[in-house]
C-alpha cells in the first residue's frame, strides 16, 4: 500500500509538470533538505553539496517534463543529484595535487565521535568516488538493494558484488588501523 505523502509527492510532480509553479516551489521545499544531505555524504563537502543541489534543480526544471512516471521522482532527483555530485567531485579532484588532503577532511556538519568512527569516515572519503556514492546511498539514505539498482541502471546482483568488495576494503583498512 503506498503511503498518503508519496501520493501527495506523485500529485505534485504532476502539477509541477503541467506548468503549476507552486508545486515546483512545493516540492523544492520538501526535496531540497533531502537533497542537500545526499550531496554531502556523497561530497563530503557543504560547499560542493549546496552548489550540487542548485545544479540538481536546474537540470530538474529543464527535465521534470520527461519524466513519464511520477511515482519515480525520487528515484529520478537523487540519480540527477547523484550525477551532479560525482561531476562536482571529478572537477574538484582534477584541480588538487593529491586526493590525500580531501580524505583526511571530515564534513563540517559531522563531529567525529571517536577515532574509529573518524578512521572509517577516512576510508570511506578515500574509496573511489563511484564506491563512496554506493556506500552513501545504502547506509547513508538506508536505500534497498533495488531501489540502488534501479537508481544506477545495474543488476541487483552488481550493487551486492560492489558492496561486498566495498565492505571487505572498508574492513581491511580498519584492521590495519586497529592493528597500528
Amino acid at each position: 500500500m503506498r503511503k498518503a505523502r508519496d501520493i501527495a509527492n506523485e500529485l505534485l510532480v504532476l502539477k509541477a509538470q503541467s506548468g503549476d509553479t507552486a508545486a515546483f516551489d512545493a516540492l523544492v521545499r520538501h526535496w531540497s533538505p533531502i537533497i542537500l544531505r545526499y550531496c554531502q555524504r556523497l561530497t563530503q563537502d557543504p560547499d560542493i553539496a549546496h552548489d550540487a543541489m542548485q545544479t540538481c534543480w536546474l537540470k530538474a526544471i529543464k527535465a521534470l517534463k520527461t519524466l513519464d512516471d511520477a511515482a519515480c521522482f525520487p528515484a529520478w532527483i537523487l540519480r540527477i543529484a547523484s550525477r551532479v555530485s560525482t561531476d562536482a567531485l571529478r572537477r574538484k579532484i582534477r584541480r588538487r595535487k593529491t586526493d590525500d588532503a580531501m580524505a583526511q577532511m571530515p564534513t563540517q556538519n559531522e563531529v567525529p565521535s571517536s577515532h574509529e568512527a573518524m578512521d572509517l569516515r577516512a576510508a570511506i572519503a578515500g574509496l573511489k568516488v563511484n564506491d563512496r556514492i554506493l556506500v552513501g546511498m545504502f547506509y547513508g539514505q538506508d536505500m534497498g538493494i533495488s531501489q540502488i539498482a534501479a537508481m544506477l541502471g545495474v543488476p541487483e546482483g552488481t550493487v551486492k558484488s560492489r558492496l561486498y568488495t566495498v565492505r571487505k576494503e572498508l574492513r581491511t583498512y580498519m584492521e590495519g588501523k586497529n592493528n597500528d
